[in-house]
């Protein structure tokens, strides 16, 4: 491997490092090992043993364990990012987490919580070069050849061996630049004297019907899910700074900020939202809340459809003024989508 191709390989490594150790994730064992198979008969590998990039995990507040994450990590040019390279690196995570629930060399390395834990894979898509700008997704249709235009092969999911009860997620590069916005976003806050400098500041978790949340709220970790979907919500201490001539000063009090990846088309995606923090019993008084939304295609008339879906919500459910007082004093905003770029031979006087 050249130097160069060794450090764009490196970007992606130092990408997801980066993005979720904010988000309360920690790296246990050592990356880029190799660990056996123990089902040579059925799985097809070239050397007897399985790629590990690296192992991420939480504890998950709702399902009380641990979550591991065999993760692959890919860091690719736009025209690299094709549905060939998507399937091969799906069958080989399939391939991977069903021998590591079962190795002892892989449990032993990665510190696997016995009894009380959960292999999951994770495909780390990071597009180097930051000109991907379709739907990832696209890559799995078949297109059937025309006349005039040859056909494509998409990715069978059903194809991928993926074991009963297994899991694999997908982190693609509208995601990670989505997170990598929200990084930006927390900093310029905290620069600003709007978000609290160091770590108070928790992932907003609920009590829901069925599932109760496990573990101290200022510890939990952003989950899978939660950065995926749609909207999550952090709730955040004081922001304050310290000048000798007036000692403490407060710039900004606690309260809440929900992050919405979404285009805001339509007036339901904030419905949604009020319908969520109300759920929450977060509307019950003048709350200190801010959505702010992130997406590369926002909306050009975005701010009359949030002001139409006030509308619409406080109409529907007979909401008086001391109500709509509330929704109205959520301050609503938009985020700079970011694309970060690495040089893969910055990286390398890097290292």
């Amino acid at each position: 491997m050249s130097g160069e191709t060794s450090n764009i390989a490196l970007m992606a490594e130092k990408i997801s490092s980066e993005l979720f150790k904010w988000f309360r994730w920690e790296i246990v064992g050592t990356t880029n090992q190799n660990y056996p198979c123990h089902k040579n008969n059925i799985h097809q590998t070239k050397s007897d043993t399985h790629p590990c990039d690296v192992v991420f995990r939480y504890h998950d507040p709702y399902l009380n364990q641990y979550v591991y994450f065999n993760t692959d990590l890919k860091s690719y040019a736009k025209g690299s990012i094709t549905s060939t390279a998507m399937r091969s690196a799906l069958i080989s995570l399939a391939e991977s987490i069903d021998c590591a629930e079962g190795s002892p060399e892989w449990q032993e390395a990665y510190q696997y919580a016995y009894g009380s834990a959960e292999v999951r894979g994770m495909l780390f898509v990071y597009n180097h070069d930051g000109d991907f700008d379709q739907n990832f997704y696209d890559v799995f249709n078949t297109v059937p050849a025309t006349d005039l235009k040859k056909g494509k092969r998409g990715v069978d999911i059903d194809n991928i061996p993926l074991m009963r009860g297994h899991k694999i997620h997908i982190v693609e590069p509208r995601i990670i630049n989505y997170l990598q916005s929200i990084l930006s976003d927390i900093h310029k806050l905290a620069y600003d004297g709007c978000f609290p400098v160091g770590d108070d500041y928790q992932f907003y978790y609920p009590d829901l019907l069925l599932h109760k949340v496990n573990g101290s709220p200022s510890k939990l970790p952003a989950t899978i899910e939660s950065l995926t979907g749609p909207c999550f919500i952090i709730k955040h201490g004081q922001a304050f700074r310290y000048t000798e001539a007036e000692g403490k000063i407060v710039t900004f009090e606690p309260g809440y900020i929900v992050y919405y990846n979404g285009e805001g088309r339509i007036e339901l995606e904030f419905i949604y939202i009020f319908d969520m923090l109300s759920k929450f019993q977060l509307l019950n008084e003048i709350p200190n809340i801010r959505v702010r939304i992130i997406h590369p295609n926002i909306n050009h008339d975005i701010r009359a459809i949030y002001k139409k879906a006030i509308e619409t919500y406080v109409m529907d459910w007979g909401f008086d003024e001391y109500k709509r007082s509330i929704i109205e004093a959520i301050v609503f905003e938009q985020v700079d989508f970011v694309k970060p770029k690495f040089s893969a031979v910055d990286l390398g006087w890097r290292d």
